[in-house]
């Protein structure tokens, strides 16, 4: 069970949680305890685990400081590691599993009408990560799924996986790196295609199987999505079919494929589950009915127009009634075989989580995948299409349910990968656009990239179109254009809006390893706070209040990256969308009431003032609500000039509590932005919505340049 212990010791109950902040934290913190009861799934009494914040201001034992309260040997923040959020801001768990089950909830689709995650399925994923957790073994994640993309032209653009796809993969893949940033053992999900086992009755050809399979281990190759890997049909069953390779063997041809195809199709087939009466579990179980009912929703689409729809004498399109048999005897069929393929998954994997980008009432054994945040709906990407509007949101549907004439096709790869809503903004001048490519970042962003052999320059640049995509997609990565000198790069600057030129170092900012000139650690190889640009630039507004007054924009141009490996990656976070879709609106609506503090001593550049900020503001430009931060920065963890940061008319526990999730929130997968820095690159960054930090790096020769626009 949930450790029930530290809820007793703690006395906070949900009223509490609601109503003072120091409970009222996010799942990180915040645990629903399902009580024993005889019927659990209908009813269950909620409690709230409140862990004792962690007090990251005193240095650990073990750190030693210098008379200046400074670290001796190498400072904590000089320390490259593999997770992204500095390892002080991660308190001591007293359950690591319920943090765990967080995560995972996280990434589900929890809307459904039948949801059960809180009354059964937050116990039932608490019981099955126990096990390799109490092991100190990799969790296991199984998703079956990628059959192969549906027939229909009403529903999809084409016979290849696409952009929904690749953003299930990256879905996966995130989740399984922020298991692994709170779990050494870290976390791996099996994909195991289920092409073969609907293939042949759908009327889909071994050969369509094979290159819709083949694409999207293309696509996690390309994507570098180390943590998937792919479990063949024939890996599920009981003994060896000849001459088939085993999911060892990812390269396979397609002749090979073709070989074995009907060999393991045959065995599947063979698999015993008598004990499935498909004609009574449609009667008696709500969940085959809503099965059945779905299958023969999307069978009329899916099989509209295909041979299945003919008469096989004379090749006359079948009657209605005709028509709705053969749906019918297809959906049960379907019943029978995805009982077989679950039936042998299960017993392959029985201690993984199984995902599924079907709704699900999250009880267990199965959980429904959220496919980004902000869906509504659990879909599938190989029936539908995705829709990029004009803010950059995503909707996911099929193609036949947007307007035709309110959206353009966005090709990748040479085929058709996503709609997206008309805009001319991605429209430059109709050489530049031949040369140049658009590819959407995950979870954010875009990229705009060329072939260096083009010779198209930054200098040949549209900038009030790249300003406007930058509001759209907050930040946008340039790779392939050639770079500029330091007038170059001012003057193209200067036309996205008036540049902010620094008393000390004027227009660029050169972010190279200079620890001897009195910054802070920007100029070391350490890792830097979260925070926005311009934390402490200030002006005295009308009323004559001295306020923050930071610039709207960064634009940066890399002149020498460090290695890959070898950190110093630049961490974007989208604090508009942690507002939409991280938090529920009572703790927005309590953060919202909160001021923070912030003090770092003169230096150089900024410094020396107490300053009072509220934590959430609106984005003007945009109307979002945003999140206003800077990481508290003890002196134990850096060589340079610590920052104090605080919460406002709080106490202690509370401040520290508020902190905590702050970090959670802002280190979380789902809003970050991950960038690896190539030389030659360029970004422009909002730097309203967003806030930033780059990770620790071995030394190095990196430098940056940087701008400041409004």
């Amino acid at each position: 069970m949930i450790n029930q212990s530290s809820a007793k010791t703690d006395g906070c109950s949900i009223l509490k949680a609601v109503s003072c902040i120091s409970c009222f934290r996010t799942a990180n913190y915040l645990h629903t305890l399902p009580q024993l009861h005889n019927s659990v799934c209908s009813f269950s009494l909620l409690m709230v685990v409140c862990v004792p914040p962690q007090d990251f201001t005193r240095p650990p034992a073990g750190i030693k400081l210098d008379a200046n309260g400074k670290p001796l040997g190498v400072a904590p923040a000089a320390v490259v590691q593999r997770s992204h959020r500095p390892w002080w801001f991660t308190s001591d768990q007293p359950d690591r599993v319920a943090r765990l089950v967080d995560i995972v909830s996280h990434y589900l689709f929890l809307d459904g009408k039948d949801n059960q995650f809180e009354a059964c399925g937050r116990q039932y994923l608490y019981d099955l990560l126990s096990r390799p957790v109490h092991d100190k073994k990799q969790i296991e994640f199984v998703f079956p799924g990628f059959p192969f993309k549906s027939p229909s032209t009403q529903k999809v653009l084409g016979r290849l996986p696409d952009m929904g796809e690749e953003l299930l993969l990256h879905r996966l893949e995130a989740l399984a790196c922020a298991i692994h940033d709170e779990y050494k053992p870290g976390a791996v999900v099996r994909i195991v295609s289920d092409g073969i086992v609907y293939g042949e009755l759908l009327g889909q050809t071994d050969t369509s199987v094979y290159h819709y399979n083949a694409e999207f281990r293309r696509i996690c190759a390309e994507n570098r999505l180390k943590h998937l890997t792919f479990v063949r049909l024939a890996d599920l069953l009981p003994r060896e079919c000849p001459g088939v390779a085993s999911s060892d063997s990812n390269e396979m041809t397609l002749e090979e494929y073709i070989h074995a195809a009907p060999i393991i199709h045959s065995q599947f087939l063979a698999h015993d589950i008598s004990h499935c009466n498909v004609e009574e579990n449609i009667k008696s179980d709500s969940g085959v009915l809503r099965t059945y009912r779905g299958y023969l929703k999307f069978l009329e689409l899916d099989l509209d127009g295909t041979s299945l729809m003919l008469d096989r004498h004379d090749g006359n399109p079948l009657s209605g009634k005709q028509r709705d048999k053969i749906r019918r005897q297809i959906a049960k069929q379907m019943i029978i075989r995805g009982t077989k393929f679950s039936d042998l998954v299960r017993t392959k994997f029985p201690s993984a989580v199984r995902l599924s980008c079907h709704e699900h009432p999250n009880k267990g054994p199965k959980f429904a995948l959220n496919l980004f945040p902000g869906s509504r709906m659990s879909a599938t990407p190989w029936h539908n299409v995705i829709y990029e509007a004009a803010d950059g949101s995503l909707r996911i549907g099929h193609l036949r349910s947007f307007e035709k004439d309110d959206y353009e096709v966005v090709s990748k790869h040479g085929r058709p990968y996503y709609i997206r809503e008309k805009s001319t903004a991605y429209s430059f001048e109709p050489q530049l656009d031949a040369q140049i490519s658009f590819t959407r970042n995950f979870p954010f962003g875009l990229t705009i990239s060329c072939a260096p052999s083009a010779g198209v320059s930054f200098d040949d640049l549209p900038m009030n179109k790249l300003r406007k995509l930058t509001a759209m997609h907050s930040c946008i990565l340039l790779r392939g254009f050639s770079q500029v000198d330091r007038d170059g790069m001012i003057k193209k600057s200067e036309e996205l809006g008036p540049i902010l030129r620094w008393p000390a170092y004027g227009a660029i900012f050169e972010l190279k390893e200079n620890p001897d000139w009195d910054v802070n650690s920007s100029l070391t190889c350490e890792a830097m706070p979260m925070h926005y640009d311009g934390v402490f630039k200030t002006k005295t507004d009308e009323h004559g209040k001295v306020v923050n007054d930071p610039p709207q924009i960064q634009v940066f141009q890399c002149i020498q990256a460090p290695g890959n490996e070898g950190g110093g990656q630049t961490i974007l976070t989208n604090t508009a969308d942690i507002l939409r879709y991280g938090v529920s609106a009572s703790l927005n609506q309590s953060l919202s009431l909160k001021t923070w503090t912030v003090f770092t001593p003169q230096n150089t550049v900024f410094g020396g003032d107490h300053l009072k900020l509220p934590l959430v503001t609106k984005n003007e430009l945009t109307g979002n609500d945003i999140l206003r931060w800077h990481d508290p920065w003890p002196q134990w963890v850096t060589k340079f000039k610590a920052t104090k940061v605080g919460i406002s008319e709080s106490s202690r526990e509370e401040e520290a509590t508020i902190i905590e999730l702050l970090s959670d929130l802002l280190y979380d997968r789902r809003f970050c932005f991950v960038h690896t820095w190539e030389t030659g690159d360029f970004l422009i960054a909002d730097n309203i919505e967003l806030l930033h930090t780059r990770t620790a790096f071995l030394p190095s020769p990196r430098e940056l340049w940087r701008i400041h626009v409004n």
